[in-house]
This record gives structure tokens, C-alpha cells and sequence, in this order.
């Protein structure tokens, strides 16, 4: 057995448009966002404290900025189409996979800054169990801005007369408007489903590549596709 069968797994089926989690024996962890079959991952998102090696297989970074990762700018970085082989040996310098793959690594030691961090949110802890509007989620971003500085928003399907509607999606956003994914362990975590939503440092992963055409905002964390008030 290899020390790697979780990333073999992805790495032959794929992810899906979602990353997946990759807890490291070291507890260190990446997230790995691939299709199937591929020779080279679409993209990897290393913690802090997981230094890749300085080769041509990991060029193609993205310094993810210190707002949206809840530290320093550099911190966290992100690598496009590193090769299957590059993500592999990464895992195995440190130590290989870790036998509990489960979401251990995600959580956050409350004695250190990030636990002291989400603290401060801690009482948004199943604020949309029983949904949520666009008042809501002025009201939680807002407040998730002001205390953690990540800028989260959400993408609603139109806006008409009477507000916005329709299924909805969260995002983050950067100081130049671009959109970026999200793990879905907010979402969990505001709807009352998973305790934690996750190191802030985890919190935001790949820009959106695709075309998001937004016409409607409030300026304030809500956004419309449709706008049907014209």
C-alpha cells in the first residue's frame, strides 16, 4: 500500500468542481481540486507551514492576499497544473498521509491566534439553520468582515422588486471585485451542521475562472445573477 492513497483516489477519479482535503502525517494539510486521469492537478492549495519545493513543477503560484487568508500576504499560496508526481512526492516528504483522514486538521487550537480569532465569531454558530435572506447575510458578513477580514458574499439566482432570490452561492471577494470559492464548512457551519467552519486559512480557495456576471449588488455582500427589476 502506497502512503498515498487518498491523493491516488483523486488523482484517478477527480474532485469534481469542489477541492478536497489531504490531511498530512506531519497534521500539515493541502487541498487538491483535479479531474480524472489528468497528469497534472488543476490546483493545490498548501497551509501555512507546507514549503514546496522551489522547481519548475511548482512555478505556477498564486500568492493568495493576506485579508482573504487571515494572515500574512504569502502565507498561503496556491499552485495551478503542478503534476501529479510534484503533489505526491510533497505528501510523501511529509510523512505521507495521515492515518485519520477525517477533519481533524481543519480544526483550530483555541490557545493559538486563529482559534482567538474565530472566537470572536463563535456566536454566528447556527445563524442560518433555518435559512437565510439578504438581511441575514448582511448582518453575518458584516460581521465576519469586521472580525476575521475575510470579505464573503453572496450570489443570489435575481433581484426583483421585492429582494433577492432564488439559490444562492458564497463566494469571497477581493479588494479589486474578483470572486474566489469558498469551503463549504461555512456554509455548514452558520446552517448548525459541522461545529467549526475551519481555519480561516482554509477558508478561501481557487479565483472563479468562469464568466460571473453579477449586474445587481447592494454593496453590502449581496449579489444577483438576474436582474428583474427593470
Amino acid at each position: 500500500m502506497t502512503s498515498t492513497p487518498r491523493f491516488d483516489r483523486l488523482a484517478a477519479d477527480g474532485t469534481g468542481p469542489a477541492h478536497d482535503r489531504i490531511r498530512l502525517a506531519d497534521g500539515q494539510g493541502i487541498l487538491v481540486r483535479t479531474r480524472p486521469g489528468i497528469d497534472a492537478v488543476d490546483e493545490v492549495f498548501v497551509s501555512p507551514g507546507v514549503s514546496v519545493p522551489d522547481t519548475e513543477a511548482w512555478g505556477n503560484e498564486d500568492h493568495l492576499e493576506g485579508w482573504l487568508t487571515g494572515g500574512n500576504a504569502g502565507e498561503s499560496s496556491s499552485y495551478a497544473d503542478v503534476p501529479v508526481e510534484a503533489v505526491r512526492t510533497l505528501i510523501v516528504q511529509h510523512g505521507g498521509e495521515h492515518a485519520d483522514q477525517g477533519n481533524e486538521w481543519t480544526l483550530p487550537d483555541p490557545t493559538e491566534e486563529q482559534g482567538d480569532v474565530l472566537a470572536e465569531i463563535a456566536d454566528l454558530y447556527g445563524r442560518f439553520e433555518d435559512g437565510y435572506s439578504a438581511d441575514g447575510i448582511r448582518t453575518v458578513f458584516a460581521r465576519i468582515y469586521d472580525e476575521v477580514g475575510v470579505d464573503l458574499v453572496c450570489v443570489w439566482d435575481y433581484a426583483d422588486e421585492y429582494g433577492y432570490g432564488g439559490n444562492s452561492e458564497f463566494f469571497a471577494e477581493d479588494e479589486d471585485g474578483a470572486l474566489f470559492e469558498v469551503q463549504p464548512d461555512i456554509h455548514l457551519w452558520l446552517s448548525g451542521k459541522r461545529e467549526t467552519p475551519g481555519p480561516v486559512d482554509t477558508w478561501v480557495c481557487a479565483p472563479v475562472t468562469e464568466p460571473t456576471d453579477v449586474p445587481v449588488s447592494d454593496d453590502f455582500h449581496n449579489y444577483a445573477r438576474t436582474d428583474r427589476t427593470k
